[in-house]
């Protein structure tokens, strides 16, 4: 009799379990988790000038990159996620060609990085509290050519009011590069030395305000601090002197600290016509001064596509390291040619478009579940001229795919 009744009991406790299993199954399936995204990016970047400084300030610095890479983004749940990006530079340059070509002469040996690419890659954790409004993350990455290996790391907090009309983001990061020690080839010598150290350390610390003034307007104000130490010299970067016969190494100080300033604004001026701006104030201890203005000016032509051609202006007042070639001192203490660290201005302008209708470019069922839908969301093209007061030009092309995959 205690049989009989036992397992009806065990039969109905089994099916009420599978029940609430079940339940449990369902209600998760019902949770919208965020898509993931995937951002592919590529561009097309070439530039040419006459101020190398492999060949100590004057030679050609012509150069071609190509550059595919991806972003994905993947929610884990309501609260974590994770991100992974990477990508491939694909370039040869005529500059780093003449490292072994001291005499610009017939007798030309290729230099090992003339050609070469570099990969990269970068993984990311963050979790969002909803209940303290706050956002935390971490990153880990790498990137790797012929004669540099990086290795960085990285931490993140952002912290938005109850509104999420205001909010105060902080980010730190650590890089470590390893340089192999590639000098102009009639300097080297397997008893010299030249530079002391072939290791570049990098601490980046960022604070950024972002505010919502009205509807319309919005602003933000972003403190950065960077600090360097060890190689801050390039191997291969040759210096000539007026009093002096024969060619050296650039020779800079072993640390420096950069601390940029810059304030954004955005006005939606209708509800088809914008401006974004942006002013940026730059100094580090090596005495270089700069002040970059840039204006975008979005123009929705129609409900999917918008243009917006941009402009800056950028000017910089140069180190006192810097000379033109054959104007260094043998007696100075620090020299480069490098006109990157030259008195200087630039201009860069351009246009793109943007074509993101509502159910994105292309559209498909969805991967993980039939009722949703994955999609091509927008397209991004983009074409820039660079132009420097001291002769360098550059035109870049880039073109951005965004993809939303269903979950």
């Amino acid at each position: 009799m205690r049989m009989q009744l036992r397992f009806p009991t065990l039969v109905v406790a089994l099916c009420l379990s599978l029940m609430e299993t079940q339940a449990q199954e369902d209600a998760r399936s019902k949770i919208n988790l965020d898509d993931i995204e995937v951002s592919i990016l590529g561009s097309y970047y070439m530039q040419d000038g006459n101020h190398s400084p492999v060949t100590g300030g004057q030679g050609t610095e012509k150069l071609m990159n190509i550059a595919p890479s991806i972003v994905v983004n993947v929610p884990i749940d309501t609260a974590h996620g994770v991100s992974l990006s990477g990508g491939v530079d694909f370039y040869s340059s005529a500059s780093s060609d003449n490292i072994n070509n001291p005499y610009l002469s017939d007798k030309h040996v290729s230099s090992a990085s003339a050609s070469d690419q570099r990969y990269y890659a970068t993984l990311g954790y963050h979790y969002k509290h909803s209940k303290s409004n706050t956002v935390s993350g971490v990153s880990i990455g790498f990137s790797k050519e012929f004669d540099v290996i990086s290795l960085q790391a990285g931490a993140s907090f952002q912290k938005s009011s109850r509104d999420h009309n205001r909010d105060i983001s902080f980010k730190a990061s650590y890089y470590k590069d390893e340089w192999k020690l590639i000098y102009p080839v009639e300097l080297r010598n397997g008893n010299v030395h030249w530079l002391s150290t072939n290791q570049r350390h990098t601490v980046n610390l960022s604070t950024t305000g972002s505010f919502v003034l009205t509807k319309r307007v919005q602003t933000s104000v972003t403190v950065d601090m960077a600090y360097q130490f060890g190689m801050l010299s390039t191997p291969f970067h040759r210096v000539y002197f007026r009093d002096h016969p024969r060619v050296k190494v650039e020779q800079l100080p072993g640390s420096r600290l950069k601390i940029p300033v810059g304030l954004r604004l955005n006005i939606a001026i209708t509800d088809y016509l914008f401006i974004r701006s942006h002013y940026r104030f730059y100094w580090d201890t090596w005495s270089l001064i700069g002040n970059t203005v840039t204006i975008e000016i979005p123009v929705v032509i129609a409900r999917t596509i918008s243009l917006y051609p941009f402009y800056r202006f950028h000017q910089q007042f140069g180190t006192p390291y810097f000379m033109a070639k054959g104007e260094h001192s043998v007696t100075d203490e620090f020299y480069t040619c490098d006109y990157d660290l030259s008195t200087l201005n630039s201009h860069k302008y351009g246009i793109g478009i943007s074509i993101s209708p509502l159910m994105g470019v292309l559209h498909w069922k969805g991967l993980f579940r039939r009722q949703k839908v994955s999609m091509l969301k927008s397209i991004d093209l983009r074409y820039a001229r660079y132009d420097r007061s001291d002769g360098l030009r550059a035109n870049v092309w880039t073109l951005g795919l965004n993809f939303t995959i269903d979950r």
